[in-house]
């Protein structure tokens, strides 16, 4: 997934980028298409605030979370999107027909013998 950052009253930190890219790695493989994603990191008084956006031709996924420590913001947002994308990805798996499942045609042959 390509990310890109953003970094907002606060200076650049390769191993916030790289944290957050690798967690996001773990978590992309319940997206059903490759996407691309923008992580805006900015700091407000004492506290880091992490926004995840994802875009996907399904579906845009955002996540945001404050805490005192960047690295447990990041870890709140991509708890928040995994949860996102296991939803996503369990609807568009489990979502059929019902007139293509074995279940679905023996109804619809009993409403064809009622009806008859």
């Amino acid at each position: 997934m390509k990310m890109n950052t953003t970094f907002k009253h606060l200076d650049h930190s390769d191993s916030l980028v790289e944290y957050t890219e690798q967690r996001m790695e773990e978590i992309g493989q319940f997206l059903l298409r490759e996407g691309y994603g923008s992580v805006y990191f900015s700091k407000t008084k004492n506290e880091f605030c992490v926004e995840i956006s994802v875009n996907t031709r399904e579906k845009y996924f955002k996540a945001s979370s404050f805490s005192v420590d960047a690295y447990a913001a990041v870890d709140a947002c991509v708890d928040k999107l995994e949860k996102q994308f296991l939803k996503t990805s369990k609807m568009y798996k489990d979502h059929k027909k019902p007139e293509l499942s074995k279940e679905g045609r023996l109804n619809q042959m009993l409403r064809l013998r009622k009806a008859a």
